[in-house]
Order: structure tokens, then sequence, then C-alpha cells
């Protein structure tokens, strides 16, 4: 048996002492003619022999089960063996990761809101070239929310695991077995067994099957930044903005307005750039694109696997409370 599973060498001991309890009151029974302690003894002896066959049966399912996690999972994650740490380490990567988009995702934001309300004054007009930035605003606020409320289900997802690894063997399991070796809290066992390997086991399992996020929010997290640092976009200082025609150049030529113009200023304000290059508009688009991606990829990951995972659990743990909980003794030995 694995040496990291705690709550194993405990279920071990609780089976090695109901053994030796089944004996003694075998033993007591047939000495004094006792038929009822006789039989007794030999119930909780089967019983304690099932509980010992779940110990091993549960060692070799968690064998394989990391053996084929291994290969379910592209590239191992940090330095865990289990389903269930490798998934902790996915889920703290990936939380990682939405914060650097979350903080790039705010810088742009800001500096939307500088270009939106710039209003250039002339003689005879006014005008603000991008003024309608702002749907194109609200769009990255609500993905700014929508990221900050992933960070929220992804921190949940992982105190949650935690609790997973820390009780499911070392509590809920060794109890379960104590539980099911006596009539009257036979199927409160069986529960608690099939809780400890469910949630250990099956649960993780059945979330780290579907598409690891963390390359598409990185994938979008380098397409803001690339976008935040570009030249051409970084905003004018406060004190250069009394220049209204330099600062009409700069915005005419990330419109695109420039580049189907040939006016002196317009060719001179374009030389060394391309419209490839300089698409104000155009990225902004790419880069809500990439978000979106990123953002429908973490959701998938964070709420649908988790549910889709826990409805299998809840089904497994009430097929195996029916099998371990019901009575399995010398009756239905017979009956074999």
């Amino acid at each position: 048996m694995p040496e990291e599973f705690v709550g194993m060498e405990i279920a071990t001991i609780v089976v090695t002492a109901s053994i030796v309890l089944a004996g003694i009151l075998i033993g007591v029974g047939r000495a004094f003619s006792y038929k009822r302690v006789e039989n007794f003894g030999i119930e909780e002896f089967i019983q304690s022999l099932i509980n010992a066959a779940i110990i091993g049966a549960f060692a070799a399912i968690v064998q394989l089960i990391n053996s084929v996690s291994s290969s379910v999972v592209e590239g191992a994650c940090g330095t865990g063996t289990t389903v269930l740490e490798q998934l902790v380490c996915i889920m703290e990567r990936t939380n990682a990761n939405l914060f650097l988009l979350f903080q790039e995702t705010v810088r742009l934001t800001n500096m939307l809101g500088y270009y939106q309300s710039l209003n250039l004054n002339f003689s005879l007009f006014s005008i603000q070239p991008f003024s309608n930035l702002s749907s194109i605003s609200l769009l990255f606020s609500a993905q700014i929310l929508l990221l900050q409320l992933l960070m929220v289900f992804v921190e949940l997802n992982i105190q949650i695991l935690n609790f997973i690894g820390e009780n499911a063997l070392l509590l809920l399991f060794p109890v379960g077995l104590v539980f099911r070796t006596f009539f009257a809290t036979r199927r409160l066992g069986g529960f608690l067994i099939g809780l400890a390997i469910g949630a250990y086991l099956l649960y993780p399992s059945f979330v780290i099957i579907f598409p690891d996020p963390q390359p598409d929010v990185a994938n979008a997290t380098a397409n803001v930044t690339e976008f935040n640092t570009k030249s051409f976009y970084a905003t004018v200082p406060i004190i250069d903005l009394n220049d209204n025609n330099a600062i009409a150049a700069k915005l005419d030529v990330m419109s695109g307005r420039c580049f189907d113009s040939n006016s002196p200023q317009c060719v001179a304000a374009v030389q060394g750039h391309s419209r490839e290059e300089v698409d104000f508009v155009g990225d902004l688009t790419v880069v809500a694109q990439k978000n979106t991606i990123a953002i429908s990829k973490v959701l998938l990951y964070l709420v649908v696997a988790p549910l889709f995972s826990l409805i299998i659990t809840l089904i497994f743990i009430k097929e195996i409370t029916k099998i371990l909980g019901s009575e399995i003794g010398l009756d239905i030995i017979k009956t074999v």
C-alpha cells in the first residue's frame, strides 16, 4: 500500500483489530457452546474480511488511477503524484494566470478611458474621435468582473480539493471502515467509504479529463500585454495635450484614416508604420476575442467540469452505499 496514504495505515489497524475481536468471539462461543456468540463472531469475521478486501481494492484502484492520470494530464504539474495533487497544481497555476490577465485587462481599460475622453477643440469646431469606445470599454469592464468571479471560483475549488486531500483518506475512509464493522452503523460506514473513494479518486479524475485552460489564458494575457506595450498606442503625457495637431495626427493614424489620405500631414504621420502594424480598433477586437475564449475555457474547467464530476461522484456514492451498506453475511454466502 502506498505510504503516502496515511488513512490506509489507520484502516489496516482497524481491520486487524476487528479480525482479532471476531476470532475471540468465535473461540468463546465454541468454548462455552454459545451458538449466538459464535455466529456473531463469524459474522464480524466475514465483515472484517470484506473490510480488508476494500482496503486492498482501494490501494489497487489508487495505483491504477495515478498511472492513468499521468497519460491524461499533458505534462506533469508540480511534484504531485496523485490525481488530486495534479488538479490542485493546475488550479493554482490557472489562478496565477487569471490574475495576470486581470491586471493587463485593467491596464487596457485605463488606456481606453483615456482615449475615449479625448476632446480636440479647434477654432471652428471640436471633435471626440474615439467617443464610441464606450461600448468596447463596457465589454472589457464586464470581462474584468468575470475574471474576478473566476478567481473566486478557482480559489473555492482549491480550498475544496485541499479539504478532500486532507480528510478523505485520513478521516472519512478509516471512520467508514469502523462504522461498517458494526451492524447498526453499516450503512453509514458504506456511505463514508463511498464518499472517501468518490471524493478522492472519481471527483478529481473526471475534472482533470477536461481541457486545461492555461494555454488559452496565457495566450490571451500575451495578446493584451502586446497591445498595452505597443509604442504607438502609448498615451500622450497630459503636459503635451496642448498640441491639438500632434494629437489629431496620432489619433488619425490609430483609426486608420491617415493610411487612406495623401495629405502631407498624414504622409509624415504614417511614415515607418503600416496599417497591419497600427490598427487600434482591429487590435481591440482581437484582444476581446482572445479574452472571451480564455474566459469560456476557464468557465468550462471551473464550473461545468466540477458539476459534471459531482453528478458522477454522487451516483457512485449512492450505488457503493447500497453495496457496502447491505448485510453481506452468512445468509448470502449460503445462498451463493
